[in-house]
């Protein structure tokens, strides 16, 4: 006579509650770290458009032989009076009015950068590239600025994006004059 033992196979309550706990302690350490590296990636992306965007914008300046405008954007069709953070674009500015006329095409444009702020005290609502390669803004003396890219982790974690005398970006950690960014806030 065969006898049938009929075996059920599973977790006991125990092994479930170690694993969660196990689960729960990696997880707890791994978002941080995501989440640092989401910040960097969105700065970094930031960052790199916003200097590939002077770049050309100085570069068809020089080539066109025509003033070139680099003004935030937030619908990526003509200059607003609204924080870089929202988007940017870059136009030949022909009658040099820091407005998209006819006949003037926007040649880039980016969109908003969320969770992110740039800010910049001499680049606050434009930049123009003149023929020669060299940005300038309202003071027609004044050709060099700093734009301050900050996340919400602050300063510390800020870059500058620098336009030096010869209208050329660079990146830094700190300010054209040597100080350290401030981010609003």
């Amino acid at each position: 006579m065969r006898t049938s033992i009929n075996r059920q196979q599973g977790f006991t309550l125990t092994e479930l509650l170690t694993a969660m706990a196990v689960m729960a302690i990696t997880v707890s350490v791994a978002i941080p770290g995501f989440q640092a590296t989401m910040n960097n990636n969105r700065r970094t992306t930031a960052v790199n458009e916003l200097f590939n965007t002077m770049q050309s914008a100085r570069s068809e300046a020089i080539t066109r032989n025509a003033q070139v405008t680099v003004c935030p954007s937030s619908n990526g069709l003509n200059c607003e009076a609204v924080g870089w953070e929202k988007g940017w674009i870059y136009f030949p500015d022909t009658n040099r009015n820091r407005t998209v006329d006819a006949g003037e095409l926007v040649l880039g444009a980016s969109e908003e950068r969320k969770r992110l702020t740039v800010t910049s005290a001499e680049f606050g609502g434009f930049l123009a590239y003149r023929p020669n390669g060299r940005a300038m803004v309202n003071v027609a003396a004044q050709n060099t600025g700093n734009l301050v890219i900050c996340d919400p982790r602050g300063a510390d974690e800020a870059r500058v994006l620098i336009i030096d005398a010869s209208g050329q970006p660079r990146v830094a950690d700190h300010m054209l004059n040597g100080a350290a960014p401030a981010c609003p806030g």
